[in-house]
């Protein structure tokens, strides 16, 4: 195991935008940095902060504290190959990004947690506003509560991904359903799941989505097979609670990962807003200002956060329990997957419980060969 005082992280699929976060998130934490990326350094990257592997065989070997998986799902096979294994005999902790797996593979989901459930790796997926310092004033201020009912959540996350100026916007997304909403509804999970055993007792009552969506203006049409949803708005129900969502890669959009959750505890109304943007950052209950820093950064929240989690809560516990393990993004990639469904048929989809919703069959693959493409649109 690496240095208990100095950490280190290493980092595959680098020079991508969320791998350049965490390497910036890495040097702010004093983190020795290992990268393997076979493209050209970005030239936002000094070649004298990381130590760069060439040997992908070699970057899994690492003696690391944590492995940060940058890659699409597609990639993350030769990955876990490679790092299950050792978890055998070593103390392996692994970070994934979303989705869990690509919207034309759900039938690898239920293979791919059994298989990390069968190692002893602990590997957590990089939901930010779950390791966030600022959710965790949320839950201290609603465990305050003898009881609390929560009646209604309001979440918009949006930033205009179609400008062709944003070298970021050239990259490829999948449908914003399985892209950006995903962050919304594992945030919703996790919130409705607070103080519950399981998601299973958080969504007994099931789950009814209405939602609508209309595509994505890509900047590299090219690089695309099929036009892909760049903006949903959806209307669900959990149980006595409503939930409004609007997501928007579109053209002009604001940049805003705002949150407005409203309830009753111990019979007295109450209202948390809320916005996860650096920059813009802020906390606000019942209209007092909370005072969180507005340029925290939401990468070093993740380090510290699965630091915390995988140093204080039992593995068992850790990947069991409601935590962003890969059981929790099997349930986030299924509402995705719901969520996409209510769009693409325009009618009410729903579940009656966290069992059928992980049977949910979205069909995505069956109708790929449906899509419109950018050749042809417009």
């Amino acid at each position: 195991m690496a240095d208990q005082e100095r950490r280190s992280i290493a980092i595959a699929g680098a020079w991508g935008y969320i791998g350049q976060k965490f390497i910036e998130a890495g040097r702010v934490l004093d983190y020795d940095i290992y990268v393997f990326d076979p493209g050209p350094i970005p030239a936002a990257i000094d070649p004298a902060w990381v130590t760069r592997l060439e040997d992908e065989q070699a970057f899994y070997a690492l003696d690391a504290d944590l492995f940060h998986l940058a890659l699409h799902p597609e990639h993350r096979d030769t990955a876990l190959d490679a790092l299950l294994p050792r978890s055998v005999s070593e103390c392996i902790h692994i970070l994934n990004e979303k989705p869990l797996v690509s919207p034309e593979s759900p039938e690898v989901c239920e293979e791919l947690v059994k298989r990390i459930e069968g190692s002893n790796a602990t590997v957590l997926f990089d939901f930010p506003e779950l390791f966030d310092p600022i959710t965790a004033k949320i839950f201290e201020y609603l465990d305050g509560f003898d009881a609390y009912t929560l009646t209604e959540v309001r979440i918009q996350r949006s930033k205009d991904r179609e400008d062709p100026d944003n070298p970021r916007n050239h990259k490829r997304m999948v449908p914003i359903q399985f892209q950006e909403s995903v962050h919304c509804l594992a945030f919703l999970l996790n919130l409705v799941a607070h103080g519950s055993d399981s998601l299973g007792d958080a969504l007994a009552s099931g789950i009814t989505v209405q939602a609508s969506s209309s595509p994505y203006d890509a900047p590299n049409p090219e690089d695309y097979p099929y036009i892909v949803d760049g903006r949903c708005d959806y209307d669900a129900q959990i149980g006595d609670l409503r939930v409004i969502g609007h997501t928007d890669f579109k053209r002009n959009a604001p940049f805003r990962k705002e949150r407005i959750i409203r309830g009753v505890g111990d019979g007295k109304p109450f209202e948390i807003q809320v916005d996860y943007l650096e920059g813009a950052k802020y906390l606000m209950i019942n209209g007092e200002d909370q005072s969180c820093p507005p340029w925290a950064s939401s990468y070093t929240a993740v380090l510290n956060g699965f630091r915390e989690l995988s140093s204080t809560v039992p593995r068992s516990s850790l990947m069991a329990g409601v935590f962003p393990n890969p059981a929790f993004a099997w349930h986030t990639y299924q509402l995705s997957s719901l969520v996409w469904r209510a769009s693409y048929d325009g009618v009410e989809k729903s579940v009656d419980s966290a069992t059928e919703l992980l049977s949910f069959e979205g069909g995505f693959a069956g109708e790929v060969s449906r899509f419109p493409t950018y050749g042809g649109w417009g």
